[in-house]
């Protein structure tokens, strides 16, 4: 049976981490079923996480993720090079000619730039510390945007603000622009920052009242009942899975 590489929806078996099989509702690695309303069984979400860090910050998935996250922008960047000029060559936009040659190279330089910048910007090993939520506040703001014509207008967004007193007594401000993580971390957590290049990822030390857990590579917001994230294959930093 073929494996599910490409389409909507879950990539990976949230019990084991195999990669799903398509056509088949049941994992045929750990007989775990895929999806359904019976798919934990009578397992409840509350306690699921457990209390303590967890002992997975260096497993092989982390790795392999980075390595394919990698490969895969690398390709879809030289897909982007081949079919951006062939496509304005052939609705005519440009004309295979100096100025042509020079336009398509500017699109391309930028694609490129734009993708590596991406691609390399936010990796490299960064010092772990240990941190307590001190605060959580929001702001509501303004900033200038530009339409389609190159008008500017003004777009209102509201930023959430988590404060973490760090263990050498300096404040670390987790800034973003959903509430998810601020409405995820609370007042008085125990946090731990793993800055493995392959991690850059905020854990909490007690998860035992959660119902959800974020995935330390994509981000995706799993079940914390699940020990592997079904989009990119995972393992999930939870204090009771131990390493495989």
């Amino acid at each position: 049976m073929a494996k599910k590489f490409v389409g909507y929806g879950n990539f990976f078996c949230w019990n084991c981490g195999e990669r799903i099989e398509k056509g088949k509702r049941i994992c045929p690695n750990c007989g775990s079923k895929y999806s359904g309303d019976s798919k934990y069984g009578n397992v409840s979400a509350l306690g699921a996480g457990g209390i303590g860090w967890s002992h997975n910050a260096a497993h092989h998935s982390f790795k392999k993720y980075f390595k394919n996250d990698r490969k895969y922008s690398m390709i879809w960047l030289i897909g982007i090079s081949i079919l951006v000029p062939g496509g304005m060559l052939l609705s005519r936009e440009i004309e295979l000619d100096t100025e042509g040659i020079m336009v398509i190279g500017g699109i391309l330089a930028a694609f490129w730039g734009i993708g590596l910048l991406f691609m390399f910007k936010k990796r490299g090993k960064k010092p772990d510390w240990d941190g307590i939520v001190e605060d959580k506040k929001t702001f509501q703001k303004t900033r200038l945007r530009k339409d389609r014509e190159g008008k500017k207008y003004e777009e209102s967004y509201t930023e959430y603000i988590v404060y973490i007193r760090k263990q050498n007594n300096s404040i670390f401000e987790l800034k973003e622009e959903d509430s998810a993580q601020y409405d995820y971390f609370n007042i008085y957590d125990y946090l731990h920052y793993h800055g493995d290049k392959y991690l850059n990822y905020i854990e909490k030390y007690d998860k035992s009242l959660d119902t959800i857990i974020f995935c330390a590579s994509c981000r995706s917001i799993c079940d914390i009942r699940d020990n592997y994230c079904e989009r990119c294959g995972c393992i999930l930093l939870k204090a009771d899975w131990l390493s495989r």
